[in-house]
């Protein structure tokens, strides 16, 4: 075999596992990197969080929902704007917002709320787009 033969059937092997790396990192972005819609007037933030939350539900993956405000620490309840995900990845939680992780500290913030509570919470905003249910005092 020749000098060049060889360095041709090497980067050929370089190309074929590199391909397949770039595949298996496509397939699992659908697992880690959720689908969800873009914001817009009838789909907000509980709307992305419910559906990743269903998303992370096939999976067999626990979450729970999370309210709170991004712009602020320490925010009380009823100062409450945003809603996003924590999902349980082995014994640590990654916070989930618009269908990507978030790792900055605020997105660990907040008050846990229901699976209940975040369907009801999008149900009002059917009837009432104006309003944030989601930061509606519970009941």
């Amino acid at each position: 075999m020749g000098k060049y033969t060889g360095v041709l059937i090497k980067t050929a092997d370089y190309l074929l596992i590199a391909a397949a790396v770039i595949l298996a990192m496509l397939q699992f972005s659908n697992i880690f990197f959720p689908k969800v819609g873009e914001p817009a007037a009838t789909y907000d933030c509980d709307d992305a969080t419910l559906d990743m939350h269903r998303h992370f539900k096939q999976l067999g993956m626990e979450s729970t929902p999370v309210v709170g405000n991004l712009d602020m620490s320490g925010e009380t309840y009823t100062q409450s704007n945003h809603v996003w995900l924590l999902v349980k990845a082995g014994n640590r939680m990654i916070a989930y917002d618009w269908g990507k992780p978030r790792f900055d500290q605020q997105h660990y913030e907040g008050y846990k709320i229901s699976y209940d509570y975040l369907v009801y919470a999008v149900q009002q905003d059917e009837k009432s787009p104006d309003l944030l249910a989601i930061a509606d005092a519970q009941d």
